[in-house]
């Protein structure tokens, strides 16, 4: 009893001491990739980016102000995949009930020559007219409830004070420190002075771009396209046997984006389609209607119906799959979107099956050969909502990993890369791109907002996951997490955690199966997706655990 007393004074000694050091240095506030709250809800692929997004919400803005802070902070905190020379795509759903897409692509300047034989183009010479900076400028000019100054202050000061590198973004800014390495203006930029690439854990401060967004934010938009800025890019692009000039800058608009709808077993699903991939995601989900799919836990023949049901969307693409180079006799965007042209794609499907039904088991590959392929981000994607009814999705770009690795060394950003302007240079044309920002109703009301990244693997990703959502009732957070495939060509590539019975049935009818690896290093689509549950009255914010990113609403 004695020993027991003494021993409590003693506690109470020590909580009295400590009390204070305590108060004053809490514990770190996590991250995380799944939150839930009641005033709205934000998901991002960094999570610099998200804080930024929710500092404009507590700031009193809006999910259109938000997103735009958060488009801003990822052009600082997620250099690989998007920049001040990139391109996006936007839907957003206002709290009137309007439905807006736009099209912040990249174009390709009027100057630019056809190519010779042979002749394979890189750096300044695929520098497309950027967007990215004039759409974000109009989402907040437009829609938003703050200024352009404001939204883009907590990029600022992520570049003037730095951020700390990522696990993914560091393995990618090794791949291609000998690229960036190339380009002096990438290279001052982008890598130490001693030309090694940051490492994870790292401070990586931006003081040029710091110093442009500051321009932008004190002079406006203008300054970039018609002024200054301008000014500079195109006396480099001159000096470097690039193609923009002033007057590429100074005639880029923002243009309406085409929104593509669908319904898929009483939900409606909005897309961004044209320049963007709704078009496919819609074709998808027509000819998945036409098959069951509810059922708790995936089933071989249902991924195979999944499987085929990818490839078909893929091949009827009208762009060639990597170079988005457009097909001679491809089918129209019109034709893709509808239901008939979807009821012959499952009619085709349901032959398929039935031949496959009859492949004997050979015994063969039934866990799957494992592959390595070099798979990048491409792009990164945002989802907003907020309390007040707006909602955006919102995919930026700069083409594959560093864009086209060039930078105007005083201007402290990487141009994008335009696949157009290598593979086919047409003045004014503006790149398609796979980028497929989606918006879920039910009953008139916003219920799911998603996008991802990770080119042609972006609607198969958004695909499967509204799947998880309608036809199987897994929460957010499971349908973001459960192993996605990618089939093209009678290759199937399954993502670790499918159990072993159903890999070696689906070998069996005569796939050819890819097993991705299991620490993330490749990827089928990084969805990020914001969710809001009527019922309890609460926004759902989950990011694919495969990337940097973070999700995280207001307290």
């Amino acid at each position: 009893m004695k020993r027991a007393l003494q021993f409590g004074i003693c506690c109470f000694l020590i909580l009295v001491i400590a009390r204070p050091y305590l108060a004053d240095k809490p514990a770190p506030k996590l991250k995380t990739r799944f939150a839930t709250s009641r005033d709205g809800m934000v998901a991002t692929g960094s999570p610099e980016a998200t804080s930024a997004a929710l500092k404009i919400l507590r700031a009193g803005g809006n999910a259109i102000d938000a997103a735009a802070a958060a488009h801003a902070a990822l052009m600082v905190t997620d250099p690989a995949n998007t920049s001040l020379g990139g391109r996006a795509q936007i839907l957003l759903r206002l709290r009137d009930g309007r439905v807006i897409a736009l099209d912040g692509a990249t174009q390709t300047p009027a100057s630019v020559t056809s190519l010779k034989s042979q002749e394979d183009r890189r750096g300044y010479a695929v520098a497309p007219v950027p967007g990215n900076l004039a759409v974000l400028s109009e989402i907040v000019r437009r829609y938003g409830k703050l200024k352009l100054a404001d939204v883009l202050q907590p990029a600022i000061e992520l570049a003037e004070k730095g951020f700390r590198v990522r696990p993914r973004l560091a393995a990618l800014w090794v791949r291609y420190r000998d690229a960036l390495l190339n380009d002096p203006g990438a290279a001052q930029n982008f890598l130490k002075s001693d030309g090694s690439p940051y490492e994870a854990g790292e401070i990586f401060v931006q003081p040029r771009l710091a110093r442009v967004l500051r321009q932008v934010a004190e002079s406006g938009v203008a300054i970039f396209y018609k002024g200054e800025i301008a000014e500079v890019i195109a006396k480099d692009h001159k000096r470097r046997n690039g193609f923009i000039t002033r007057r590429d800058l100074a005639e880029y608009r923002v243009r309406p984006g085409v929104v593509v709808r669908t319904s898929y077993h009483g939900h409606q699903i909005v897309s961004g389609g044209g320049r963007a991939w709704g078009n496919t995601l819609v074709q998808m989900l027509n000819i998945l209607e036409n098959f069951s799919m509810n059922s708790g836990e995936v089933t071989a023949e249902q991924l195979e119906i999944i499987a085929h049901v990818i490839s078909q969307a893929l091949e009827d693409r009208p762009q060639e799959i990597g170079t988005l180079k457009p097909k001679v006799d491809g089918y129209s965007l019109a034709t893709l979107s509808s239901r008939r042209f979807a009821k012959s794609r499952a009619a085709l499907i349901k032959q398929k099956l039935r031949s496959s039904s009859a492949v004997p088991a050979t015994g063969n590959n039934t866990q799957g050969a494992q592959v390595q392929p070099k798979e990048e981000h491409d792009t990164t994607h945002l989802s907003v909502m907020d309390s007040e009814g707006n909602s955006v999705s919102l995919t930026t770009s700069i083409g594959p990993s560093f864009g086209a690795r060039v930078a105007t060394l005083e201007l402290g950003f990487l141009y994008a890369h335009s696949y157009r302007m290598r593979s086919d240079p047409t003045p004014g044309n503006r790149d398609a791109t796979e980028m497929t920002p989606t918006i879920v109703f039910r009953r008139g009301q916003p219920r799911l907002v998603i996008g991802a990244a990770g080119s042609e693997r972006i609607p198969t990703a958004i695909l499967q996951v509204i799947s998880n959502v309608i036809d199987r009732g897994y929460t957010l957070e499971r349908a973001v997490s459960a192993p996605r495939v990618f089939s093209l060509k009678g290759k199937l590539r399954m993502q670790p955690g499918f159990p072993a019975p159903l890999v070696q049935a689906l070998s069996a009818r005569g796939f050819q199966i890819e097993t991705l690896a299991a620490d993330f290093s490749q990827h089928l689509g990084l969805v990020h997706a914001v969710r809001y549950n009527p019922v309890t009255k609460e926004f759902i914010g989950a990011v694919d655990p495969g990337s940097d990113g973070s999700a995280e609403g207001p307290e």
